[in-house]
């Protein structure tokens, strides 16, 4: 644990840490509170579906936007208007679904909003890049970074859920987008982001993607990612059909923490191997543990206990994955490559909520989970056939 506390104790790191941590509460609140604030207003799982797809969309067409322009104008120029537009957007989704508006406005609005999810992940990596370039530090920053995503996701399903029961989903959403706001603003407003400079360089069109690794990255994660869409819309629905609803933000938070103990594994110490021989095998093992959730749907607690073991190598994944990203970036994309990684993996848990809602109102969970762990096999295989292009030079900047 040394590593975590040196790190910590980095001045320059440490609130911007912070900071993006508090973010990373509405990811893991989002999908389950508008889920949630659907359901509590008499809607079908496949309304909720759709428009929990539609938020995704709006953020997976945002994101590489964003991180070009975070490249170009600097992070806080670009966050600080994110944020309150967010922020707004969730307001105005939950006064529309308080009046029963129909499907199509309520997925415009989501697309709307998402375009404004203030890209925190993405600018936060690209800091820690620049603050360790190189070495033990900069490994126990990326592993902090993936450990917020997952703490993310193991509070915020609990926190949706909790306001669910107190106030109702509406709030949930509500609270969800004050968070996008104070995480954004307070990170954006610390002084090592304030004096980060821009850092875009002409690479012509195409940007980031002009790199064939960002490509391999972009598609695999892509695919990967269409299983947590399912599980967004599956874990309430076994919840529901369980007869205890209340249980789905403690089902979601179980693979979130099972993630989250893998980070902090992960994190800790050194490892043999390149980034692009551990990527390599951790979708495989990743993608094996979740082959076997549509196993476990007999009790909500094996279904618990299987959602726990499956999200195990999921955080370690990212941590390689993300640290590879930012290497195989062409100088001065380094933002717009993370942003388009994290938007191919909005775009394929869009499809998974999409497609899975429809499943789960015709057939039930278990042919969901099933196409979603086979995406994951999908994302193993291009991953390990598209290897060589996974291999940065030795100058990467």
């Amino acid at each position: 644990m040394r590593a975590y506390r040196d790190l910590f104790a980095h001045p320059e790191a440490r609130w911007p840490l912070i900071a993006a941590t508090v973010s990373r509460l509405t990811p893991g609140m989002m999908a389950l509170a508008i889920v949630l604030m659907l359901r509590g207003s008499g809607y079908s799982f496949v309304a909720a579906g759709l428009v929990t797809s539609g938020h995704q969309i709006g953020v997976g067409i945002g994101a590489p936007v964003q991180g070009r322009l975070a490249d170009r104008i600097g992070q806080t120029r670009l966050l600080v208007p994110d944020a309150v537009l967010y922020a707004a957007g969730t307001l105005a989704l939950a006064l529309l679904v308080g009046r029963g508006a129909p499907v199509g406005g309520l997925v415009a609005v989501t697309v709307v909003t998402g375009l404004f999810l203030p890209p925190v992940t993405a600018c936060s990596r690209v800091l820690l890049s620049t603050l360790f370039p190189t070495g033990r530090m900069r490994e126990a920053a990326f592993a902090v970074s993936s450990i917020g995503v997952e703490l993310g996701f193991v509070l915020g399903p609990l926190a949706a859920a909790a306001i669910d029961t107190r106030v109702g989903g509406g709030a949930a959403v509500v609270v969800a987008g004050a968070i996008a706001m104070l995480g954004g603003l307070s990170y954006a407003g610390t002084e090592t982001v304030r004096s980060l400079p821009p850092r875009a360089h002409a690479v012509g069109v195409g940007g980031a993607l002009r790199s064939p690794g960002v490509r391999v990255m972009v598609v695999a994660f892509g695919c990967m990612a269409v299983v947590f869409g399912v599980i967004d819309i599956v874990v309430p629905a076994v919840a529901e059909l369980a007869g205890s609803p209340e249980t789905a933000g403690g089902l979601l938070a179980a693979i979130a923490g099972g993630s989250l103990l893998g980070g902090l594994v992960y994190g800790a110490r050194s490892w043999p191997g390149t980034l692009e021989l551990r990527l390599r095998v951790l979708v495989v093992v990743l993608a094996s543990g979740l082959a076997l959730l549509p196993l476990a749907l007999g009790s909500t607690r094996s279904f618990a206990v299987a959602l726990f073991l499956g999200g195990v190598f999921l955080a370690p994944t990212t941590i390689c994955a993300f640290q590879l990203i930012d290497d195989l970036a062409l100088a001065g994309t380094q933002t717009e490559a993370q942003s388009w990684t994290q938007s191919a993996v909005v775009f394929g848990v869009a499809a998974g909520a999409a497609l899975s809602g429809a499943a789960v109102d015709v057939q039930g969970p278990a042919l969901a989970l099933l196409a979603g762990a086979g995406c994951v096999a999908l994302g193993a295989v291009v991953i390990n056939a598209r290897a060589g292009l996974l291999r940065p030079p030795v100058a990467v900047r």
